[in-house]
């Protein structure tokens, strides 16, 4: 399998990009390396901020369903928990890291992919981006930091219609509810990134991270409290992984018909 995960630094600026753009650049445990060497990278004195991407017309689809159903009939729990453990680590190390952290947005965020989105400090995209926290239409609750991060920047209230009703949400819409920070037309996007890239490759590293840390601080948050939630989150996900309503989910959506939840 070619390396599912691309990670480059250009002129201070890392970029890691999502690499399955056949599968829509769903998450898979084979992503764990590349994750785990981007976010070591992304600490090192010479990045400035890092990019997160998706290749091809997705920025990701979220867990990859076809994978999970047969990991889930096959009874492959390690490898099912392990993939919600990396989710939970890679959305402690992006919070955490001590540079800006942007996501750039192209096409659908859905389920761990709109999760992952979320773990950046910044959002930028395209009018034909879509926002979906997807995981109740399959019988599951949110990971990768995803129930964590939106509760982070909507009200209670918000939070709890888009993990209850699993919603889409267009480009305009997100920006209105404050999860997206620009919108750029996509012929303009290539141009707009690397605006920003220059700017906070100029930008000053030691105060970019006692900036993120005091984001972390002002919400009643630091390293530790934020591994807790995000623990406690992958527990409820585990649980509903092992309900009836996750294998009927999943069996649903990939015989393209409504699921018939207990």
């Amino acid at each position: 399998m070619p390396n599912p995960i691309r990670f480059e630094i250009h002129d201070r600026v890392a970029t890691l990009t999502l690499d399955r753009p056949d599968k829509l650049n769903a998450l898979i445990p084979e992503m764990k390396e590349g994750f785990e060497e981007a976010l070591t990278k992304a600490t090192e004195p010479g990045v400035k901020a890092l990019l997160l991407r998706g290749a091809g017309r997705a920025f990701c689809a979220g867990g990859d369903i076809g994978w999970m159903a047969k990991a889930l009939s096959e009874g492959r729990w390690d490898e099912m928990e392990s993939l919600l453990d990396l989710g939970a680590s890679v959305a402690h190390g992006l919070a955490t890291l001590p540079k800006p952290v942007v996501a750039i947005v192209h096409g659908p965020a859905a389920g761990a992919g709109m999760s992952l989105a979320l773990c950046a400090d910044l959002r930028i995209a395209t009018p034909e981006a879509l926002f979906s926290m997807a995981f109740v239409k399959i019988g599951l609750h949110p990971d990768w930091g995803g129930s964590v991060g939106l509760s982070r920047l909507v009200n209670p209230a918000i939070a709890a219609e888009l993990m209850l009703t699993g919603d889409t949400l267009d480009a305009a819409q997100a920006q209105t509810l404050g999860l997206v920070n620009q919108i750029v037309p996509a012929d303009d996007l290539e141009a707009a990134v690397e605006r920003l890239g220059r700017r906070l490759a100029a930008g000053p590293a030691e105060t970019f991270a006692r900036i993120k840390a005091t984001l972390l601080r002002n919400q009643g948050l630091d390293s530790e409290s934020l591994r807790a939630r995000l623990e406690a989150e992958g527990i409820q996900m585990k649980a509903t992984m092992r309900h009836a309503d996750a294998k009927e989910g999943l069996t649903a959506f990939l015989e393209k018909r409504v699921p018939r939840f207990a």
